[in-house]
C-alpha cells in the first residue's frame, strides 16, 4: 500500500522521518487502513472467517465478513480471467482447424 504511493518504509534519520509522515498525510492513510488491508490479504489467502474474528478482536462475525468482500472480488476477478483463457483458447482451437483444413484443399 505504502509503495504504491511511492513512499518506502526505512530507517531514517529524525528529519527524514518528518517528510515520511507528511507523505502518509499526502495520501490520508491511517493505522484502521493497515488494519484493513493485513485481514483482507489474509482472507485472500484463505484464512477461515472465524479466525479472523479472533484475530481482528470483533465481537461479532458481521463485522469480518466486511473484510471478506475483497476475498469475493478477487475471486469474481479469477473468474473473469478463467473465461478469457477460455475463450481465447478455443479461438486458436478454431483458427488451427481451419488452417488444417485449408492445407488439405
Amino acid at each position: 500500500m505504502l509503495l504504491s504511493h511511492g513512499i518506502e518504509p526505512a530507517a531514517r534519520p529524525r528529519g527524514k522521518r518528518r517528510l515520511e509522515r507528511e507523505a502518509l498525510r499526502k495520501i490520508n492513510l491511517h493505522w484502521h487502513d493497515l488494519r484493513h488491508e493485513a485481514l483482507s490479504r489474509l482472507a485472500d489467502e484463505g484464512v477461515p472467517v472465524h479466525e479472523l474474528q479472533m484475530l481482528a478482536g470483533h465481537a461479532n462475525i458481521t463485522t469480518t465478513q466486511r473484510y471478506m468482500n475483497a476475498r469475493a472480488n478477487s475471486l469474481a476477478e479469477s473468474m473473469r480471467q478463467a473465461r478469457q483463457r477460455r475463450v481465447d483458447r478455443l479461438a486458436q482451437q478454431s483458427d488451427d482447424s481451419v488452417q488444417v483444413g485449408q492445407k488439405c484443399l
